[in-house]
């Protein structure tokens, strides 16, 4: 759920037919430009032609070694085969789903760490909700503008290279990521808060013993979609991340911070999650000063 901006909600703007004309591609090189020994690798999942011909030709041109499957048995079994850097995946396939596809994909250890986009036409909150859940990197819903989705897999693809990965069972940067971003905007003269919110470990303790540990990390899961939902709401250039299984960061306008507090309780009430465990305390919070770089 990095549910970063570009990684959550409906979608991006323009069609897709945009791509067949060029849209973005004129006068631009290709990204892998060091011999097809070392192009990047991508998988396309998609059962409408049209789309993954558009798609195909607009990676292709970006310099990517592109793959089509055109359901989620043969998705599934080029991925596996493959290993790519990243694949493009619909949700409505025939054979197997792509939900299906890739919560399987994310529970084989050793293929986890590759990024997933979900390109759906699903776009109701629920969809994006079990996107996230099913372990995508990223939900981006059609009409998409393809200048966006492009951009979008280069940066996956370099934070997989890179190790700067998002937590991979939520989608949500990591603390070494929001400590960057809290710099930056300190750096910028910008004001900020770096905020954090926790399940309180007797809840959460509580709670793992009485329901499982299954139970208690989707209620986590569910915990991570309610938190990005407030900050999207309440923060005009707010950011959030998970630097641990419980624990949450939120990068934000200091006068932003009471607001969000006020309304993610709300809502996390609102969901029934406060009292699963009586009368203990569910959230914890407090403001948080990162290290210095050099210490």
């Amino acid at each position: 759920m990095r549910l970063p901006a570009h990684r959550g909600g409906p979608g991006l703007s323009r069609k897709h037919c945009a791509l067949a004309s060029g849209h973005g591609l004129r006068g631009r090189a290709p990204r892998n430009r060091v011999g097809d020994a070392m192009r990047q690798r991508l998988v396309i999942a998609d059962d409408n032609r049209a789309i993954t011909e558009v798609l195909k030709l607009n990676f292709d041109l970006l310099g990517y070694d592109v793959h089509v499957a055109s359901d989620g048995e043969e998705a599934e079994a080029i991925f596996r085969r493959m290993r790519p850097d990243l694949m493009i995946l619909d949700v409505m396939m025939p054979k197997k789903n792509g939900y299906q596809v890739c919560r399987d994909l994310k529970r084989d250890s050793e293929l986890a760490r590759i990024p997933i986009i979900l390109l759906t036409a699903k776009s109701l909150r629920e969809d994006v909700y079990w996107g996230y859940d099913c372990g995508a990197d990223a939900y981006v819903t059609k009409p998409y503008d393809p200048h966006q989705l492009e951009l979008l897999v280069d940066q996956l693809i370099r934070e997989a290279v890179s190790g700067q990965r998002s937590t991979a069972w939520t989608g949500l940067p990591d603390a070494s990521r929001m400590e960057s971003e809290f710099r930056a905007r300190l750096e910028a003269g910008a004001p900020c808060l770096l905020l954090q919110v926790r399940l309180a470990p007797a809840f959460s303790e509580g709670f793992a013993l009485r329901a499982g540990s299954s139970r208690l990390k989707d209620l986590v899961h569910r915990t991570a979609w309610l938190l990005h939902e407030t900050v999207q709401e309440c923060a005009a250039a707010g950011a959030v991340g998970q630097t641990s299984d419980d624990r949450f960061w939120i990068v934000l306008h200091p006068s932003e911070a009471q607001t969000l507090r006020s309304r993610f309780e709300e809502k996390f009430a609102q969901a029934g999650f406060s009292g699963l465990e009586g009368d203990k305390p569910a959230l914890e919070w407090d403001e948080v000063n990162p290290p210095s770089e050099g210490g």
